[in-house]
């Protein structure tokens, strides 16, 4: 890839917008374009932020407890105003029925998977 698209690649995953990215990389948004339609360019793209969602995914796992610690100790606290106690009781449970269904869902699909893989072993 040229140094151009590898600038570009880089101000995409640090920008608000494309136009921004095309003027950090020093291209114009034509260029920026013409890149988008080159296979590697879009795949190496789909790698690198790919690589940033993962990141933030992991970051977030880190601050859910302490996030769900502090919303315990407001819900606890009774010197705190009635409202921000329920609000804080329903994070809690809507977070809780998240990641639950969230558990369940990928334990189905590890379950799928290993039926698909017992029925190609089974060929």
């Amino acid at each position: 890839m040229t140094p151009n698209k590898e600038k570009l690649l880089v101000a995409l995953l640090t920008s608000r917008t494309k136009k921004e990215a095309a003027a950090a990389a020093g291209i114009s948004d034509r260029t920026m374009r013409s890149y988008f339609e080159d296979k590697e360019f879009c795949q190496r793209y789909r790698e690198a932020f790919a690589g940033v969602v993962q990141d933030a995914t992991r970051r977030a796992q880190q601050l859910l407890e302490p996030a769900l610690s502090t919303l315990q100790t407001v819900m606890e606290d009774e010197e705190i105003p009635a409202q921000a106690r329920i609000t804080a009781a329903k994070s809690i449970i809507d977070y809780s029925l998240k990641l639950t269904e969230q558990a369940d869902i990928l334990e189905q699909l590890r379950e799928l998977e290993r039926w698909k893989e017992e029925l190609n072993g089974n060929r």
